[in-house]
């Protein structure tokens, strides 16, 4: 038997740290402790409800920590009360969704999905319908909203652009981020730089831009700092761990960018690459480097100075496998011991073996020889 991997990682204004795995989820704090969860059946843990039928596809907490969202891959968007897990919202979604993110004042819910749309949802107007806030004509692939006055909707899609709207009056575009070769992946947006944003994408880049104006700023190409990877065999080429059509190039997609509020930087973890790559920001992205991990990661997500990891399967040895590491990015990356064997000593669920998880250049190339055979 083996442990179910862990696809994304959550963490909150509070510092809480969301786990999902599957169709469920576990929620610790920051030590690492058990808090709750949807399928532990431990006293001294809150049993939450589940969040719907399929796995999940994504999650958020909203900005003041007080709120937590999931949608699965059958539609199905839970909201729930992080006082209390109890559910606030369940509804049934039209497409499926792609991303989700709290506007920032927390009353809202917004549902990017792959038919080019984004909704909003409120968190308290249990009888409300989903609002349509905009349209792409490309799956939208993340949604963010920025920390300018007034707050803009940020979102990226498969065309290769990023999308710059007010809100909530989303049909007025602000700008459009153009110089993507292929689809954008991720948008992150920090406190500490509110007029800025960074994408990053299946082209092996991550940039830079002014929100308002849509200007792109600085362009970083990934492969001067993650080649190494490749030449000293650490990094994977699709076998036992991403399915795609050519599994011996040399790619360097980005899965996610994060901030670093307490650091003033940013982080990335890129397909099949070992490492973390730490971007020091200051006005510009300056002096970055990588921090290597023991296998290619699933996300990644910001606690403080600390980065928390999810990691693709050991298949060779799936009975002994850590699914999470911790690192202390405020010392260079080292591996914060006790919070990385707390993490991993919580019960997920047990498969028979764990499955390999797709490439995003499956999804995300519209190229006929990138699809999957069947």
């Amino acid at each position: 038997m083996a442990r179910s991997p862990i696809t994304h990682v959550e963490t909150s204004s509070q510092g809480l740290i969301a786990l999902v795995y599957g169709s469920n989820f576990n929620i610790t704090n920051s030590s690492g402790t058990l808090v709750a969860s949807t399928s532990s059946d431990q006293n001294d843990v809150v049993k939450v409800e589940e969040p719907g039928k399929g796995p999940i596809v994504a999650v958020a907490f909203s900005q003041d920590g007080s709120t937590f969202a999931t949608c699965t891959n059958e539609k199905n968007v839970a909201i729930y009360d992080v006082g209390t897990w109890s559910t606030k919202r369940m509804l049934c979604i039209v497409k499926r969704a792609t991303a989700l993110a709290f506007d920032l004042d927390g009353t809202h819910l917004l549902i990017a999905d792959k038919f080019g749309e984004v909704y909003r949802v409120s968190i308290s107007d249990a009888d409300s319908k989903p609002e349509l806030l905009l349209g792409h004509v490309s799956i939208v692939c993340d949604v963010k909203v920025s920390f300018t006055t007034p707050s803009r909707v940020l979102t990226c899609d498969r065309d290769e652009k990023l999308r710059v709207s007010k809100y909530p009056n989303s049909y007025n575009i602000q700008s459009f981020g153009l110089g993507h070769k292929e689809f954008v992946t991720s948008i992150a947006t920090a406190q500490f730089a509110p007029t800025c944003a960074v994408t990053g994408s299946g082209d092996g880049t991550i940039r830079l831009w002014e929100i308002e104006s849509g200007q792109l700023l600085q362009t970083i190409q990934l492969e001067e700092f993650l080649q190494k990877y490749y030449q000293d065999g650490r990094a994977q080429r699709g076998v036992n761990s991403f399915e795609d059509r050519n599994a011996s190039t040399e790619r360097y997609g980005v899965l996610h960018v994060r901030a670093v509020e307490s650091m003033q930087a940013f982080v990335a973890v890129v397909e099949r690459i070992p490492a973390v790559v730490v971007l020091p920001f200051k006005n510009l992205f300056r002096d970055i480097y990588t921090v290597d991990i023991d296998r290619a990661p699933t996300d990644i997500a910001v606690a403080g100075s600390q980065a928390v990891v999810s990691l693709v399967p050991n298949i060779k040895d799936s009975a002994n496998d850590d699914l999470v590491v911790a690192l202390e990015l405020a010392d260079k990356g080292t591996v914060a011991k006790d919070l990385t064997a707390s993490l991993n000593a919580i019960p997920t669920q047990q498969v028979k073996q764990a499955s390999p998880i797709p490439s995003i250049y499956v999804w995300g190339n519209k190229m006929y020889m990138e699809h999957p055979k069947d």
